[in-house]
């Protein structure tokens, strides 16, 4: 019932695109979400519509020369793009190619951080390249935004997963906060102290918060954040009772405000029909 209207009226709220296995896997976790389309691009096969099969290579370089044109593939894409990568991944090596077929597209970015510790020296390389060029990208308002997720931050959020179903869990948790985060952000706020976001704060990360708590779990470690929205999910009932919350989201705001004077807050509160009250929040930072 939350979502009818979007299958309604037929809303795509974005269009994901993955790339290499981190990237595919995550898309494929939208499509039970009929608010998306779906592209994948990897070196192996995968199943399903709107997949491109690219030569499997050796090397960054060598999968940014022999990478084909994608004009073709993505000549029905409009409108805001999520990208999502995995700067590890070898395959990472043809990220600018395919973004500059989606150029003149509203382009965000989902960037995968890896755990570096257990990285090889290539590997590493490989991410550090593509980490800091998107940075560079999005600071220099080619990108509308780069999310950073870690894939240990997110383990720690969702406590002790089985082994066979470890990244599984991880990729559909990614997933849907980012879908509840869109949600919101083409749903009317029962109140809200949004603005437009600062120009130059383009690095974000996304976290959740436990409202009654107040403790704040990100998904991966901004540093100097300049700017924080959160997004607070009530129940419709709650909303209509007399109670205190109002007092306790505000009391909150102004206390992680108190925190940072250089860092703007801002909230909005939003009705839903679930059983349990949560919130998300977006923390966005100008350092590469």
């Amino acid at each position: 019932r939350q979502f009818r209207k979007f299958r309604e009226e037929g809303v795509v709220m974005e269009t994901i695109i993955g790339l290499g296995n981190a990237g595919c896997s995550i898309a494929e976790q939208f499509s039970r979400y009929p608010q998306y389309e779906i592209y994948r691009i990897d070196s192996k096969k995968r199943s399903g519509k709107k997949f491109k099969l690219i030569p499997k290579c050796k090397s960054h370089e060598e999968y940014e020369e022999r990478c084909p044109s994608m004009k073709t593939f993505f000549k029905n894409v409009s409108g805001s793009c999520l990208f999502i990568v995995g700067g590890s991944g070898t395959i990472s090596g043809a990220s600018l190619r395919i973004l500059e077929a989606i150029k003149d597209r509203e382009i965000n970015i989902l960037y995968i951080k890896p755990d570096i510790e257990f990285l090889s020296d290539t590997k590493y390389k490989q991410h550090r390249a593509v980490f800091q060029i998107l940075q560079q990208f999005a600071r220099s308002d080619l990108l509308k935004r780069m999310y950073i997720v870690e894939n240990e931050k997110i383990s720690q959020i969702l406590g002790d997963l089985p082994i066979a179903e470890y990244y599984n869990k991880i990729n559909e948790f990614i997933a849907s906060s980012i879908h509840m985060v869109n949600v919101f952000d083409h749903t009317e706020s029962v109140i809200n102290t949004f603005s437009d976001p600062a120009p130059t704060a383009k690095i974000s990360t996304f976290g959740v918060v436990d409202i009654e708590s107040e403790k704040e779990q990100n998904f991966y470690d901004i540093e100097m954040p300049r700017e924080k929205r959160y997004y607070y999910a009530i129940k419709k009932n709650v909303l209509s009772e007399k109670n205190e919350l109002f007092s306790k989201i505000k009391k909150q705001i102004k206390n992680i405000s108190k925190k940072d004077d250089k860092m703007r807050v801002s909230y909005g509160i939003f009705s839903t029909e679930y059983e349990n009250n949560f919130a998300y929040s977006i923390t966005s930072a100008t350092l590469i």
